[in-house]
């Protein structure tokens, strides 16, 4: 099996297709407001409308989101959630995160500098978590490379966990990435696009071939 491959920070039909048509496992709608990338629910629910010819997973991407934020984003009808939060975050909310939409659907993102051990009772929460780099006033978008270091202590350290790594992964670093870890599964945003929140349908095309390189 291949690495897949989530697209973030869709924001048009167009560019949703783009992706999908390359060989895109999952497509991200981002819904934190301080985000260039941020769209509404209702019009993120308009373009997976329009996609039904395609077969994807759509993950709902936030900042510590409201209770009810993340209700109203199960009714749209995804199927995973990828939450980005400050390790400060009471545990309650990432307890109450789960209970809400199943261990099975929740990404957990939690903000890590480098170099930390992970926080191992954040595992009983969720099957999924995503390493992003560290940065001190950004969750995510930053274009910058994730501690590829400590994701691999993580992912050899948890192994019945999956583990996506994201941060600034286009195709000029994601052979590099595939050779000297275990992926699975990528995050790519800013490294596919030309300007925040519009893809490069050239870039997104070079990655899946270096993907398909890879796996020859």
């Amino acid at each position: 099996m291949g690495v897949e491959v989530k697209v973030c920070g869709i924001t048009n039909e167009k560019d949703a297709r783009k992706s999908l048509k390359a060989g895109a496992h999952y497509l991200g709608f981002i819904f934190h407001p301080k985000s260039p990338r941020h769209i509404s629910l209702d019009y993120a629910g308009s373009i997976c409308e329009n996609l039904k010819d395609f077969s994807f997973k759509k993950v709902a991407v936030d900042v510590s989101p409201a209770l009810e934020d993340v209700l109203q984003m199960k009714q749209t009808g995804f199927e995973f959630y990828q939450f980005h939060f400050p390790l400060e975050l009471k545990e309650e909310k990432v307890r109450q995160w789960s209970k809400i939409v199943g261990v099975s659907n929740l990404w957990l993102a939690p903000k890590l500098l480098p170099g930390i051990d992970f926080p191992e009772y954040l595992l009983e929460y969720a099957d999924t978590f995503l390493i992003d780099s560290y940065s001190q006033d950004k969750f995510g978008g930053t274009g910058k490379p994730a501690d590829w270091e400590s994701f691999a202590k993580y992912q050899s350290s948890y192994p019945t966990k999956k583990w996506i790594l994201a941060g600034g992964i286009g195709p000029n670093n994601i052979a590099s990435a595939c050779q000297k870890l275990d992926l699975r599964q990528v995050d790519v945003n800013s490294g596919v696009e030309t300007e925040p929140g519009m893809k490069d349908e050239i870039k997104i095309k070079k990655l899946f071939l270096c993907l398909q390189e890879l796996e020859k």
